[in-house]
């Protein structure tokens, strides 16, 4: 017979918050700590939580000693995203009409306000979960209202009504593995590290809840190249002081240079190049904004021969001379 068990009991501990809790406006003191907890009829739980803002990412690593339901009744007010990595999970939450049972590769969302889930995990199966809990207000002005998804759960929210992103789960993606990766592997420390983690996590929310899309009547992207244009966006992200054609990028993320050109336009709002400026420029203001940094030197950093050429080509992406940045600190 299987120990039932209040998620509380395991998963409201300090320093380590409970998955599902967002706490808007918490400092983002972050580190590297794996932390553990043992339950005698659990087994042992290991953790790395990270904590921002409106966001919450935890890794959870978890071999259960005999068959195990975890239940919870507290009230949710937070969209709850499972990458499941490792093990089998089966679980049910309150006001859905379907069970999610995850299984290794396997992904979705779901939102849940009244509590209630219940959760199976069979004896000695070794579970990995890499989950993101994100704040309702947040994630609600994050994606809009320009489509039927988007509509739909926008509507759930405004009636505080539960929904998943889709009825069962969605396959993980290799993009969506290797970002997940990267930032398990984050080696970076402070501001930049945050930055980071932030920002490939809003990635990865795009590419799931484009799966949830599914297929659009204006789309003529294949998920496939979505796939490759999302991996050419992260390869642009890391090597943007890089001297880079439209065929080398062609050959990078294995498409021709048509749907490259239209394909990275339809995607992200913008051409591949117009994006690569954004990079540079954005770049090249931080560095303005370092008292130590002269704009000469600025100019060389990004590649320019001439300080001249680099002060028109900024000023034409800012509206303002690098000097005035430099002199004024100007922040956009």
């Amino acid at each position: 017979m299987a120990t039932l068990i209040h998620s509380a009991d395991i998963l409201d501990f300090n320093p380590v918050p409970n998955p599902q809790s967002v706490i808007p406006g918490a400092r983002m003191n972050n580190r590297d700590d794996i932390m553990t907890r043992y339950h005698p009829k659990v087994g042992e739980m290991k953790f790395r939580s990270l904590l921002f803002p409106h966001m919450h990412v935890m890794n959870l690593h978890w071999t259960s000693q005999e068959d195990v339901i975890l239940y919870d009744s507290t009230p949710v007010d937070t969209i709850n995203i499972n990458f499941h990595m490792a093990g089998r999970l089966d679980t049910t939450f309150e006001g859905l009409s379907h069970d999610l049972n995850m299984r290794p590769g396997k992904h979705n969302l779901v939102f849940s306000p009244e509590g209630g889930d219940i959760n199976r995990v069979g004896a000695n199966d070794s579970l990995e979960m890499f989950h993101i809990s994100l704040d309702k207000a947040f994630f609600a002005n994050m994606i809009g209202c320009d489509d039927h998804w988007s509509e739909r759960v926008q509507k759930n929210l405004l009636h505080n009504r539960p929904f998943s992103g889709i009825t069962g789960t969605a396959d993980t993606t290799p993009l969506m593995q290797s970002i997940i990766r990267e930032v398990k592997q984050c080696r970076q420390t402070g501001a930049v590290r945050n930055l980071m983690i932030q920002s490939r996590m809003l990635e990865l929310l795009a590419l799931q809840i484009d799966q949830f899309r599914g297929p659009q009547q204006a789309d003529s992207i294949s998920a496939a190249d979505k796939d490759k244009l999302f991996q050419l966006k992260y390869f642009l992200d890391t090597h943007f002081l890089e001297e880079l054609s439209l065929a080398e990028l062609s050959r990078i993320c294995l498409l021709n240079e048509f749907k490259v050109k239209k394909g990275f336009r339809e995607l992200f709002g913008t051409t591949v190049f117009g994006y690569l400026r954004k990079i540079r420029m954005d770049y090249a203001e931080q560095l303005l904004l370092d008292a130590s940094r002269s704009v000469e030197e600025v100019s060389d950093l990004l590649g320019y021969e001439h300080a001249h050429h680099f002060s028109v080509a900024f000023k034409k992406y800012r509206g303002v001379n690098p000097s005035m940045i430099k002199n004024k600190r100007i922040v956009a």
